[in-house]
């Protein structure tokens, strides 16, 4: 099975994850300029490259991941560049904060690990932990995705990983490790909370730097992700 706890520990993949998505990028200059984004939640957040990002441009942070190594290597992180933000390891459900607590949610290549019961439940908390009219960034697999079909099948759309970065990493990578895989009709589902802003269906691109080039961006081939960026529907109109 894979074990994050190992793979945070190697130089390629924690310089592969610490440049932030571009797009979470766009909208977090998107969130400062509006003046009313302050409370930011990264579910999933890794080794910090979106709470780094974040806190850098003087959002209030709040990140969590279930890898004890990726949260020691982004409060160190942090502590190197004299940023704050507030990180703790648990697990995706595990949010001490009351309903309502955050501006804005980012959920970047995270909430799919496990079933759709799973997924759902999540989703769930998400809707619950954003005020009314809060913004967040989800990104699902698509059943167009490569590794759709791939592994033990544990329930419907739902396979145990036989190794997604395999190609990417000297460990396993995901090996192990449960995918829910999802149609546009499910996003819609698992959305009728929000308000759908714009709903994108690409491929994941991963971050490396080539020198003189700087950072270059290069597409994974056929490994297809749902991209959604929605606001929380205001539940007393």
């Amino acid at each position: 099975m894979s074990d994050w706890q190992d793979i945070w520990e190697q130089d390629g993949a924690r310089q592969m994850w610490s440049i932030p998505d571009m797009q979470v990028v766009e909208l977090a200059a998107k969130w400062k300029k509006s003046g009313v984004m302050h409370r930011v939640l990264d579910i999933g957040c890794g080794i910090g490259r979106h709470v780094h990002h974040l806190a850098k441009h003087g959002f209030d942070v709040y990140g969590s991941d279930h890898s004890e190594s990726a949260i020691r290597i982004c409060q160190q992180w942090l502590q190197s560049q004299t940023l704050s933000a507030e990180v703790w390891c648990g697990e995706m459900e595990e949010i001490p904060y009351p309903h309502a607590t955050f501006d804005a949610c980012v959920a970047f290549n995270s909430i799919y690990h496990g079933t759709y019961c799973r997924l759902k439940g999540i989703m769930k908390i998400l809707h619950d932990k954003l005020r009314n009219g809060g913004e967040c960034l989800v990104t699902l697999p698509s059943r167009e995705n490569r590794m759709y079909g791939r592994g033990e099948c544990l329930g419907p759309h739902t396979y145990l990983s036989p190794g997604m970065y395999d190609k990417l990493f000297s460990h396993d990578g995901e090996r192990g490790v449960p995918h829910h895989f999802c149609s546009r009709e499910e996003v819609e589902r698992l959305f009728a909370g929000f308000h759908i802003q714009t709903l994108r269906h690409e491929e994941l691109r991963l971050a490396t730097v080539r020198g003189e080039a700087g950072v270059v961006w290069l597409p994974i081939p056929k490994a297809f992700f749902w991209r959604v960026v929605a606001t929380r529907k205001d539940q007393n109109a």
